[in-house]
């Protein structure tokens, strides 16, 4: 590989990434799924989609780190676009539980190796003191495309719920073509040469590291947090503003024009999260970051009023905070042959705690009905672990270096 190819992956990479963040169904897939299921149900596909992330996010790690960045990104792509087509289609649960499989797939394939991709392409140009800027760049950009998809996907699901997912279809298989012009950043040399379960124990050991441990732990709750006012604010919108008109229901557009709002705030931070890092340091940002997170729903908790709406305006903040100070913070601390698959566990972890949530909440939501009641004891319940874990990252939080060892 030239410098001239790798400096071509620098430059196809945001675009990559943005098409395969432009979610379009992102303000539908609740409205859609719970169209046609029961509560119950709905939150079962969600918990099915994480708990099959549990058993392929780890192998695809391994997967990238043995043979290489570039055929794993190549897979996850074509697995989304079979997965959306999927959804595009489906009528019923085994066709949706089927979809989350190929999703949690695609997406298990390209947790970890999209930044691995990133970091190893900046390493073999010799040029890792850009990376934290370049990753705050590509997550601006990210939330930029994927809130323009949600008000596509919004208008478009006004009509037709399902026709969002045709969008992230063409998005999904542009992405691969894009990914097939690139060059493998990682020579045969740096790849893993050990045994699956070799290599798992080389990554687990790496959280002797009291720095990583946390960072692990800002990982963890982060996914859960993040997770909880994007699954809860399309049902909290359509308790608010939905139309008995079946022609023209306002719900879609109400929460395509959110999500929009929702990811330029986000981006406008992104883009300013290393300075923020570098400024206040990292464990400032981070538990600044958790803490906003966990506050953010709670009034989503307490009332059901358009104010609330106001307020879930600005719940990518703490994710645009983190994003690429995690990212850099993680990935300068392991060596390329673990990279993948350790940034892989840290996925795990969290999608497995968030669907261990999601399975056992849909337990106690009673008569499958998406009502205020049901909305009120999720949030409360995810508040008070949210509470629980920064509690347990501001007291450990002595523990943690700023910057790697050289």
């Amino acid at each position: 590989m030239s410098q001239r190819d790798l400096e071509r992956n620098l430059k196809l990479y945001p675009w990559f990434s943005m098409v395969l963040e432009a979610l379009f169904f992102a303000p539908v897939f609740f409205l859609l799924f719970s169209s046609k299921l029961p509560l119950e149900q709905v939150l079962q596909l969600e918990g099915i989609y994480f708990l099959a992330v549990v058993i392929l996010e780890v192998p695809s790690g391994y997967f990238s780190d043995r043979l290489g960045r570039k055929p794993t990104l190549i897979i996850s792509s074509l697995l989304l676009t079979c997965s959306y087509l999927l959804f595009f289609t489906g009528t019923n649960f085994e066709l949706f539980a089927l979809a989350k499989v190929l999703m949690a797939a695609g997406f298990a394939f390209k947790s970890g190796t999209d930044a691995s991709f990133h970091f190893d392409s900046h390493q073999s140009l010799g040029i890792t003191g850009q990376f934290g800027d370049a990753e705050a760049r590509v997550a601006s950009l990210n939330l930029r495309a994927a809130g323009i998809a949600a008000l596509i996907g919004g208008f478009a699901g006004t009509y037709e719920l399902s026709l969002p997912f045709a969008f992230s279809a063409v998005g999904a298989t542009i992405a691969a073509g894009l990914m097939m012009a690139c060059v493998e950043p990682t020579k045969s040399s740096q790849r893993s040469n050990v045994s699956f379960g070799k290599q798992l124990g080389n990554t687990l050991s790496q959280l002797r590291d009291y720095s990583l441990a946390w960072l692990l732990g800002v990982a963890v709750l982060s996914i859960v947090l993040v997770h909880v006012p994007y699954e809860l604010y399309q049902p909290y919108i359509d308790l608010l503003w939905h139309s008995d008109d079946k022609e023209l229901n306002k719900s879609p557009i109400i929460t395509g024009i959110h999500a929009l709002i929702v990811m330029l705030i986000g981006s406008w931070v992104a883009a300013r999260s290393m300075k923020f890092r570098r400024r206040f340091g990292l464990r400032k940002t981070f538990l600044l970051s958790v803490l906003l997170q966990n506050l953010l729903f709670l009034p989503a908790a307490l009332l059901l009023h358009p104010a609330v709406v106001l307020v879930l305006l600005f719940r990518n903040v703490p994710k645009g905070l983190y994003m690429a100070p995690l990212s850099e913070a993680v990935n300068e601390r392991i060596r390329t042959n673990l990279r993948a698959t350790y940034l892989s566990v840290q996925s795990l972890a969290g999608r497995l705690a968030f669907a261990t949530c999601l399975l056992a909440l849909s337990l106690v939501v009673e008569n499958g009905n998406t009502n205020w009641a049901a909305i009120s004891l999720m949030a409360k319940i995810f508040f008070g672990v949210g509470t629980a874990g920064w509690m347990i990252l501001l007291f450990t939080a002595r523990l943690v270096e700023e910057n790697p060892p050289d």
